[in-house]
């Protein structure tokens, strides 16, 4: 039952990290954005939580 517990403890830190990361290059400027791959849109088909 922990295990359970801890797997979904992870998986949200997990999405929040990533949200986090997503949010701070999305304010970067277009030019910077551009030189290092980041896709102008999010895509929305994304899975964001393993459950």
């Amino acid at each position: 039952m922990f295990k359970s517990f801890n797997r979904i403890r992870a998986a949200f830190a997990q999405a929040s990290e990533r949200r986090r990361t997503t949010r701070e290059l999305n304010g970067l400027p277009p030019e910077i954005r551009k030189d290092i791959g980041w896709p102008d849109s999010v895509q929305d088909n994304e899975i964001r939580l393993p459950f």
